[in-house]
């Protein structure tokens, strides 16, 4: 009724159960981002990447132009002028900075983000 075992073959099943209480008792670590270079860490503690100062935990990560409407990203949330984020009104955006009003107070976000060079014309009146 029962099979006699090799000795390989318990062998074998000694290691497998071993090296699985081994494999069982480590902590996995998370999966890292691909795209980020080996060793980052986030700056700030939601992790999210800032492009200057914040005020109220507000961070203007960049400004946009489409069709001559202005729009910016203000930690995480795309706006536009009138628009509220955290309390905070959208009264002006302009190339590098936002306008906000909070609590009746007027306050400026700015980047720090270097700007992008416009695309030139070629000599054949082409971009």
């Amino acid at each position: 009724m029962f099979r006699r075992q090799s000795p390989i073959n318990l062998l074998i099943l000694v290691l497998a159960v071993l090296c699985a209480g081994q494999v069982a008792g480590e902590t996995v670590s998370p999966l890292s981002d691909p795209t980020r270079p080996q060793g980052w860490r986030p700056t700030d503690p939601e992790g999210a990447a800032s492009g200057g100062p914040s005020i109220d935990g507000l961070r203007l990560q960049g400004t946009f132009s489409v069709a001559g409407k202005r729009s910016a990203m203000i930690s995480g949330q795309r706006v536009m002028v009138g628009d509220e984020v955290s309390g905070a009104r959208v009264i002006e955006i302009d190339r590098h900075r936002v306008v906000l009003r909070i609590d009746g107070q007027t306050v400026e976000l700015a980047s720090l983000l270097p700007p992008v060079k416009a695309p030139t014309k070629s000599p054949g009146g082409r971009q």
